[in-house]
């Protein structure tokens, strides 16, 4: 979950430190580029090695018109010292806590409903990715994308464990978010019965769409394809769940859980917008201090939480409504088997 201008700068130092391992012909410049040679880059700004190709994975208003803050805020420990500990944006961390909390508490709440329900399982590992997911996010924002580290690492000729740890968290963070999206699509498909739940053909499909999925960001990262975000993120995201909000409108029983259902879908709406297109818009509306603690990528997982909390209380509602339904049934049946008892 990474669309502010401070994650796209990690991601472009990753990238251009990638490059310079497999072209390791090319020499970098000893002076940093003016602003007026690369207007749209920020690589310099922290002193690391700068690299002439231009990287496009994940789009960002990273110019000089930009509101939002240049790098997160971050709070340090033993500042003085050689190797200060730093978190950035520390207040991502209670979110993705919650996240966390909700991701497990869900998961195991479906799990204990009744085998009547099919889908349950696919709901469980949706809703278990997802604490999964907000919690390599908070790990990669929060303490392993500090500044000062990354520095000290792209200046090596080697390739450090740390960066390694980075890329391989950030790709876990996008693959998982993509995931997530593609699990629900799976939920809404098997609800209206076009896929079985209790297949295997289900099982193997999904599976293989998750290593399609993370196959393609793998690749995206270090073939810097400049359509991934575009593609995997928004796209995948925003058609995936519209797909499974259409199939919860398409059964009938569930309509009157569908509130929870809209509130917990529009939460997320907005906070995708916030995190996207709204950013700048938010940066400059909040300041440059608060933007640094609420700004849109706050936003977007506070939001995100929000949402999740609202479909685990839907999907808990329509099944009780169609269980409290079919006892209704059962009473009917015994009431003209058994007339005698009534």
């Amino acid at each position: 979950m990474y669309k502010t201008k401070a994650d796209i700068w990690l991601w472009d130092a990753i990238l251009n430190h990638m490059t310079y391992m497999i072209s390791p012909d090319y020499n970098p410049p000893s002076d940093r580029p003016s602003a007026n040679q690369h207007p749209t880059r920020d690589l310099y700004l922290l002193n690391v090695p700068y690299r002439t190709l231009v990287i496009n994975l994940i789009p960002s208003n990273s110019s000089s018109n930009s509101s939002c803050p240049l790098s997160p805020v971050k709070w340090c420990l033993n500042e003085m010292g050689s190797s200060p500990f730093c978190i950035r944006s520390p207040t991502l961390i209670p979110t993705c806590l919650l996240a966390l909390l909700i991701g497990v508490y869900c998961s195991k709440n479906i799990s204990k409903l009744p085998e009547k329900f099919e889908t349950r399982w696919l709901y469980q590992l949706t809703f278990f990715l997802f604490g999964i997911m907000m919690t390599s996010a908070g790990i990669l924002h929060c303490f392993l994308g500090d500044p000062q580290r990354l520095s000290l690492t792209l200046r090596n000729n080697g390739v450090d464990s740390l960066l390694v740890i980075q890329i391989l968290f950030a790709i876990i963070d996008a693959g998982l978010t993509t995931s997530v999206a593609v699990s629900f699509l799976f939920c809404g498909l098997c609800d209206i019965n076009f896929l079985d739940p209790k297949s295997n053909a289900t099982r193997f499909l999904l599976i293989g769409s998750y290593f399609i999925v993370f196959v393609l960001w793998t690749l995206g990262v270090f073939r810097q394809w400049s359509w991934t975000f575009h593609v995997l993120y928004l796209g995948v995201i925003s058609v995936s769940c519209f797909i499974y909000l259409l199939t919860q409108l398409w059964i009938k029983s569930n309509r009157r859980a569908l509130p929870s259902l809209l509130v917990g879908g529009l939460y997320g709406a907005i906070g995708l917008f916030a995190a996207s297109f709204a950013a700048n818009r938010i940066c400059k509306s909040e300041g440059p201090f608060w933007s640094q603690y609420i700004g849109p990528e706050f936003l977007w997982f506070l939001f995100s939480d929000i949402s999740m909390a609202f479909i685990f209380i839907y999907v808990i509602q329509a099944h009780r409504e169609n269980k409290v339904t079919i006892h209704k049934c059962d009473v009917d049946i015994d009431v003209e088997e058994n007339p005698e008892k009534y």
